[in-house]
């Protein structure tokens, strides 16, 4: 069996690493382009910022555990399900600010156009 080179293993973590990139790039050209700073944009620049965060910090993700497991004396299996755990509440902190930007787009939206017919 031959061993594949280091690369491959990042190959299918770009399209959501460019994906995040693209989400707070333009969350922050959002932000730049109001007048008003505006909840809904703020909220999206947090949450894809989190996420391009813990994209970027999935790759110490090996290297964190090896660290931990050789100065702690947990069981690897411990300190996986503890590091993975930790990022999941990041990521639900992340999907759950970009749920709360949209839903306040929305209704903002809606308050705006019942408030120009009135």
């Amino acid at each position: 069996m031959s061993q594949m080179p280091g690369y491959f293993n990042v190959l299918p973590i770009i399209p959501v690493l460019l994906a995040h990139l693209a989400g707070v790039v333009a969350s922050v050209v959002l932000l730049i382009r109001q007048e008003e700073r505006s909840v809904p944009a703020v909220l999206a620049l947090v949450g894809f910022s989190l996420l391009l965060a813990l994209d970027i910090a999935n790759f110490a993700r090996g290297p964190l555990i090896n660290t931990l497991s050789h100065r702690t004396a947990a069981r690897i299996g411990a300190i996986v399900t503890s590091v993975g755990c930790c990022c999941s509440v990041f990521d639900a902190a992340a999907i759950a600010c970009l749920v709360i930007a949209i839903w306040q787009a929305l209704t903002g939206a809606v308050v705006e156009e019942v408030a120009e017919r009135a």
